[in-house]
């Protein structure tokens, strides 16, 4: 039986993940704040096919939580097979520059609490020797910008935390995937105008199952951002300080 654990289990695009890797012998541990929406997405995923499914509800920005969070699952999952992390909140950068505590929930909802729950996942993970962590960040970790760069902040320092646990692991045989989608059309991005740039979740989720499978490092969702960002991040100071972006 494979255990796949999902971290933030109702978004958009950790639905369409879980869609994609449904199989008979696929036993998948959900992990939301919702309980309510928990049971929606574990009633959708049992009448699409034979996987099992056990759900935990748990306010990640609840630090005291993650040990007995994490003891539960492992108890269920005597071994991780994929660890995928998707979840975060994504306040007005204008609310976050003058309200501490938004900018505060936004860095803990994005990075602290990740980092919480990853430390103790990957001691549990190193005894077995195998297994992959895949953790959505975002292409907004990598430069910053006036009009995100909270967000983005947040977003850097957990692609920084990933790289460094990348090459921790890399002995003990887990493989640690970064994931950097760029724009997605999913409720935490509902009032933002669409364009051409835009995904869907489910698109991001074959891009993400597929670097699963091939043991990837990092991503880009889908792969022209990496040529974006690239561009972005080889503007000059003088001249990137002037865009509005």
């Amino acid at each position: 039986m494979k255990n796949i654990v999902i971290a933030g289990a109702t978004s958009a695009i950790s639905q369409a993940v879980a869609k994609q890797m449904l199989a008979d012998e696929v036993c998948f541990h959900l992990v939301a704040r919702s309980r309510q929406k928990l049971d929606i997405v574990a009633a959708d995923l049992c009448s699409r096919g034979g996987a099992k499914v056990h759900c935990y509800q748990a306010d990640f920005n609840d630090f005291s939580e993650h040990t007995s969070l994490v003891q539960r699952i492992t108890e269920n999952a005597p071994r991780i097979d994929v660890l995928f992390i998707s979840y975060g909140i994504m306040h007005l950068q204008t609310d976050c520059e003058t309200n501490v505590d938004r900018a505060i929930e936004q860095v803990n909802s994005n990075y602290t609490s990740v980092v919480s729950l990853l430390v103790l996942f990957s001691q549990f993970m190193e005894k077995q020797n195998s297994g992959t962590i895949a953790v959505v960040s975002s292409v907004a970790g990598d430069r910053g910008r006036k009009s995100n760069y909270i967000y983005g902040s947040a977003k850097a320092g957990l692609t920084t935390y990933l790289e460094g646990l990348r090459y921790k692991l890399y002995d003990k045989g887990i493989n640690v995937l970064t994931i950097k989608p760029g724009f997605v059309d999913t409720p935490m991005t509902a009032d933002i105008k669409k364009g051409f740039l835009w995904a869907t979740p489910e698109k991001v989720a074959e891009y993400i199952i597929k670097a699963i499978e091939k043991k990837k490092s990092v991503i880009y969702t889908p792969p022209f951002w990496f040529i974006i960002m690239t561009i972005i991040k080889w503007i000059p100071v003088f001249i990137f300080r002037k865009l509005n972006i």
